[in-house]
């Protein structure tokens, strides 16, 4: 029998009626962890850290760090502060060719596959696929269309879906990873400049995206791999910068949360 990821079981409960979600902590700041993890102990909750792109990979990122290792860094921290690892989960943020847009579309999709690899062979679960940025092959003139990003993203999560069987194979108590998908992602680490407002996403659009990753999954060959599929990135009408914050508003927002109730076992991230 699967073993039952941890946030899986609190969308369930989401389900049942229960007010229940999580927070990700996207930090290599260990005092920052060891809070996440010593509240999450107090609290009984799970603990979600994350890694970004360009902050964790094959090359160090900007922290030094190989996904290996800051998934060592973290559950040192856990530990220090007695929270069940059980109840830890490691997140991959942005995983895609965030950090080679510099490249054209076939060497940095060659790295996006890389990145995904090494992640989800390291043990994170909660993997977000971001392909929504452009290469240097694609035009300056015009946004990629979500047919693009939905095939590109289907490709990582080929590569993922194939890494953790590969994992699988030598860990029968490996826990499957969860994908997170969308064409409107905000950028990492909030916004450049001051902003009055933001455009909440239209039902439609998400829809849309929605629809043509769940094609890409399936032109790809896996479509087996949409169970998996839990989150969906939206701009929800919240930012952040430096200096400001743009709070949430549920009435501007209404209209998008009405039309996730179409779909089953799905929920909106939001996201940086």
């Amino acid at each position: 029998m699967e073993k039952k990821h941890p946030i899986s079981e609190i969308l369930a409960a989401r389900r049942s009626g229960a007010a229940a979600g999580v927070y990700s902590a996207c930090t290599a700041n260990r005092h920052v962890i060891f809070a996440v993890c010593k509240r999450a102990r107090e609290t009984g909750a799970v603990a979600l850290v994350e890694a970004t792109a360009n902050q964790v990979n094959r090359y160090g990122g900007y922290t030094g760090l190989t996904p290996p290792e800051y998934a060592a860094f973290v559950k040192g921290i856990a530990a220090e502060a007695k929270l069940d690892l059980s109840r830890l989960v490691l997140g991959g943020d942005h995983l895609g060719p965030l950090t080679w847009q510099a490249l054209d579309e076939t060497a940095a999709m060659e790295k996006a596959e890389e990145l995904v690899r090494d992640y989800v062979r390291a043990g994170f679960t909660k993997i977000h696929i971001d392909t929504s940025m452009r290469t240097a092959s694609d035009s300056r003139e015009e946004s990629l269309s979500d047919e693009t990003i939905a095939r590109r993203g289907a490709r990582l999560a080929r590569a993922a879906e194939e890494e953790f069987a590969a994992l699988a194979a030598r860990d029968a108590e490996a826990t499957h990873p969860i994908y997170c998908i969308g064409s409107e992602v905000p950028i990492p680490g909030g916004a450049q400049e001051a902003e009055d407002s933001v455009a909440v996403t239209a039902p439609g659009a998400f829809e849309h995206s929605v629809a043509a990753f769940r094609s890409a999954f399936e032109a790809a060959g896996v479509s087996a791999a949409w169970q998996y599929v839990t989150g969906v990135v939206v701009q929800p009408g919240v930012e952040f910068g430096d200096e400001d914050v743009i709070e949430y508003d549920a009435g501007k927002a209404a209209a998008l949360t009405a039309a996730l109730r179409a779909h089953d076992g799905l929920v909106f991230e939001g996201h940086s």
